[in-house]
């Protein structure tokens, strides 16, 4: 019996797209399986940032010379260097799109993986780097972000969306950051005697692991940077 061309045609396009499916699925499914190889890490970075962001809230609200001199730094750098100053600008020139993805390049390539990932390729060292990185970006974020979440309504929901995808990405690349590190440290964690082969496992469950990064950095750019431009906007 022959198919008639048009009827082959949607099969053939109904057969690629549930391909597609299967296939999207397979790699959300890969980046469960390494985080749960990753998990003790996962709440160790976790630990770090919540505790680091108390600190910062404390001594922000006891007005600690410490504390307000980070904040008005922070705040200072924000108003005018690069890249903050070119999403500024595209968000008062209404160009939402653009905004997103600088936030989003610059969140994954310098907030994610060259602070907190990277420094891995450094056997121990690299470990104690991300974990260094991890406690001062808590610590910045606990002496900025309560005056952001005490402001109004909008800007809680604003603050706290952000930081909760923002802040689970780099719990992810912190942790992907310190499992490659302590690879070639302890290569039976991960069933094979070279060092080398461990820090290969441990850089490709790392890759499969950004996968998460990925769609949190871009869930919290599109949040951010559309709640932005709504408060820039009159009313």
């Amino acid at each position: 019996m022959q198919i008639p061309q048009p009827l082959r045609a949607s099969l053939q396009h109904t057969n690629y797209s549930c391909g597609e499916r299967v296939k999207s699925l397979g790699i959300l499914s890969q980046a469960v399986e390494a985080a749960k190889r990753m998990r003790i890490l996962l709440v160790f970075v976790a630990i770090l940032y919540m505790s680091s962001y108390l600190v910062g809230w404390y001594l922000i609200s006891i007005k600690s010379p410490l504390a307000v001199e980070t904040a008005q730094a922070i705040t200072a750098s924000v108003l005018t260097e690069t890249p903050f100053t070119a999403i500024v600008q595209s968000l008062q020139g209404g160009k939402l799109l653009q905004a997103v993805l600088i936030t989003f390049l610059v969140n994954l390539t310098t907030g994610a993986f060259l602070t907190t990932t990277l420094p891995g390729t450094i056997p121990l060292v690299g470990a104690l780097g991300t974990i260094a990185i991890t406690l001062f970006r808590g610590f910045a974020i606990g002496v900025t972000y309560p005056e952001i979440l005490a402001s109004s309504v909008a800007g809680f929901v604003l603050g706290f969306g952000t930081l909760v995808l923002e802040w689970g990405a780099y719990v992810f690349s912190g942790a992907a950051g310190i499992h490659i590190a302590l690879a070639p440290v302890m290569p039976r964690r991960y069933g094979v005697q070279s060092r080398w082969s461990a820090f290969k496992a441990a850089w490709k469950d790392a890759a499969r692991v950004y996968v998460i990064v990925i769609i949190l950095l871009a869930l919290g750019a599109i949040w951010e940077m559309t709640g932005i431009l709504l408060a820039l906007r009159p009313t």
